[in-house]
């Protein structure tokens, strides 16, 4: 439960003898409304919000005990490096900027058997296998439209020389594939931004440790405005492949900037991390390399859940650098 507790500053003023019979008055102050101008009205990208007829979702369905990290068009949609098995599914809309092939990249390694031992090897696939499949689906008139499968996937048995593969032996799979997306919208995302040398990577993770420790320290303090300010591009591609309208997105960031400033955690240390090229090295994150939160985004926050049990959440922040620009900005 928590207890805030209002404090009254009484100001003592003392006057001189010819002062005494002066009527002494207190004036009044109130806290600061913030202006929201800045996230409503101003947002330079929110004219370009629109809606659509019909707009298409899709979603990766994922079914293994292994873990797994897999990308559209480079960009990282779903990852699991953990016991966590069954089915899971994942949005992809965030990867696809527009219609046409979209590229996709699996990544398979041996499964955990618990938060921080991975085996060394693959084991039978009679008893542990992986399956991916993608579908689109779309809401009209309120009810979901019956999904379409788009592409289906299951790790090969064979070797590309139709040999049988030894899985005792396999340290991991990698496959590359394609399908094809329609969807109503078209959005830069990174495609015009710069590419990043990986030759350069130690000055390049200097700036991107830099913007993290801006945005921590924002968490920390409890900004929820300057937040929002540097979410502005990303909050506005989000709305729009995720079809959402102005007035919800005004109403979610007004709730935040609300909010906010009465949640209770700490952050995570920005520690034990890698730096990662994704978008065909035009897009640059920050990534955690000790289980047991491998695989997930060095930007995260701790905090109790309703029944007081720990618990973390983990920050998207992939960062770019637009075309004329030389600051790095959050895409997605």
């Amino acid at each position: 439960m928590r207890i805030i507790i209002s404090a009254l500053l009484l100001i003592l003023s003392v006057t001189s003898c010819a002062q005494q019979n002066k009527k002494e008055t207190v004036k009044e102050t109130t806290a600061t409304p913030i202006d929201l101008k800045v996230i409503l009205e101003d947002d330079p990208y929110i004219g370009q919000l629109k809606k659509y007829d019909y707009e298409p979702e899709y979603v990766m369905s994922i079914t293994t005990l292994y873990a797994y990290e897999i990308r559209v068009n480079d960009i990282p949609v779903a990852t699991n490096f953990s016991t966590m098995g069954g089915t899971i599914w994942y949005p992809i809309n965030k990867a696809i900027l527009q219609s046409g092939k979209q590229s996709l990249s699996i990544s398979i390694y041996p499964r955990y058997t618990d938060d921080e031992t991975q085996k060394d090897y693959f084991e039978d696939p009679d008893d542990y296998d992986f399956w991916l499949d993608i579908t689109q689906t779309a809401w009209i008139d309120g009810s979901r439209e019956e999904p379409k499968m788009v592409l289906e996937y299951e790790m090969p048995r064979k070797d590309d020389r139709g040999k049988e593969i030894d899985f005792s032996k396999l340290t991991s799979r990698h496959d590359e594939l394609t399908f094809t997306a329609k969807v109503p919208y078209t959005l830069t995302g990174w495609s015009e931004s710069k590419v990043f040398d990986k030759k350069d990577s130690v000055a390049v993770e200097q700036r991107v440790v830099a913007f993290y420790q801006k945005y921590r320290q924002l968490m920390v303090d409890k900004k929820p405005l300057e937040l929002q300010i540097l979410e502005l591009k990303q909050a506005y591609e989000t709305s729009q492949y995720s079809y959402l309208d102005k007035d919800k997105l005004f109403k979610d960031r007004e709730e935040y900037v609300r909010d906010f400033p009465e949640e209770l955690f700490i952050m995570a240390k920005l520690e034990n991390y890698e730096l990662k090229f994704y978008g065909n090295n035009r897009v640059l994150g920050l990534i955690f390399t000790q289980d047991p939160d491998k695989g997930y985004s060095a930007m995260a926050k701790k905090f109790l859940d309703k029944n007081d049990n720990r618990m973390i959440s983990f920050y998207s922040l992939l960062l770019q650098q637009p075309k004329g620009s030389d600051s790095l900005e959050i895409i997605r």
